[in-house]
């Protein structure tokens, strides 16, 4: 069954978008139009769709620029990458350190070990689209060292635990407001001082025993965390 046309012309133009700096102003409908030989309507839908992704803005009267999609960060139990995917993001990494180090005492605390016990380490930049995202520092019990040495960490951590037979099925989060460090802030590509999401995730598997602790930096300009809230059965609210 071939692509409907303003499917097609969306996937064009958000290749293009990836591309372009952000601010960049998108030709005119009728310019598109006469580009992709169709109807002003049909990319009208296709420029819909980039606006429903976050891809592109327009701005009455003076035309649609490229932005870059927020990512939101829901309260349901995913990956880097699978959020990343969801937003129609590539997500890649940089791996910048593996090694073994003595578990310093909240991320033995939330690995369930021994303060100073051997733990592996680990140390990657996160990107969407070639875009530095976040940078993330994961712990996990010694254990998995030969498994992450011999693993392919630029893609995703979860599928590599996954295929050795440790599924992640629970986590804890705690998120809170941070300035980025220096070298943080220039690996993010973001201005000094500038404001990032520091996020702590614990991983549980099946069993509920801790298999990676995560302390992120994300880009705040990128990253938005969201949450479903619902009150309690027997929780009322006061009156005056």
């Amino acid at each position: 069954m071939p692509t409907p046309k303003h499917v097609a012309i969306t996937n064009a133009l958000r290749e293009e978008c990836r591309k372009l700096p952000v601010g960049s102003r998108l030709p005119s409908e009728k310019d598109l139009a006469a580009r992709f030989e169709v109807s002003r309507m049909t990319v009208r839908h296709a420029l819909d769709a980039l606006v429903t992704d976050g891809r592109v803005e327009r701005v009455p009267g003076l035309g649609t620029f490229v932005r870059r999609p927020t990512v939101a960060m829901g309260p349901g139990l995913t990956s880097f990458t699978e959020d990343m995917r969801g937003r129609g993001l590539r997500p890649s990494s940089r791996l910048i350190a593996l090694e073994d180090v003595a578990a310093p005492a909240d991320v033995a605390e939330d690995l369930g070990v021994r303060a100073a016990s051997p733990v592996m380490r680990m140390e990657r930049l996160r990107f969407a689209d070639d875009e530095p995202m976040c940078l993330e520092e994961g712990h996990l019990p010694i254990r998995f060292k030969r498994l992450l040495e011999s693993a392919d960490l630029e893609g995703s951590l979860h599928q590599v635990l996954a295929a050795a037979g440790v599924v992640i099925t629970s986590a804890s989060r705690r998120v809170r407001a941070a300035v980025a460090p220096s070298r943080d802030a220039h690996l993010l590509g973001l201005p000094p001082n500038a404001p990032a999401l520091e996020i702590i995730d614990v991983f549980f598997d099946a069993n509920g025993r801790a298999v990676q602790r995560s302390h992120s930096r994300y880009r705040a300009d990128r990253y938005e965390v969201m949450s479903d809230l619902r009150r309690a059965p027997t929780q009322h609210l006061e009156t005056q």
